[in-house]
């Protein structure tokens, strides 16, 4: 299944930032997919970024669900922070 360029949450990104709707439709079903969307989500470069718009960041959470839903082998993997100190 490819990234459907009628998807509205898609629109929504490819709208107000085309080259990350380029790349989230390039690694759409790939395992690279979860890395990409990690990296959008931190800033990791040290530089002062203002962040995604609300609607783009709610557009982009929408397609990581729709991600996970249709490639749950490639979904990421939720960290229950409560259980980390048995973890030890």
């Amino acid at each position: 299944m490819t990234l459907s360029a009628e998807n509205k949450d898609y629109k929504v990104i490819c709208a107000a930032f085309p080259r990350v709707g380029k790349r989230l439709a390039v690694f759409w079903g790939e395992p690279e997919f979860t890395a990409l969307v990690d990296d959008l989500q931190h800033n990791r470069r040290g530089e002062n970024r203002t962040g995604f718009p609300a609607d783009v960041l709610f557009a982009i959470e929408s397609l990581v669900s729709e991600h996970d839903r249709v490639y749950p082998k490639l979904a990421r993997r939720e960290v229950d922070l409560w259980n980390l100190s048995k973890a030890r």
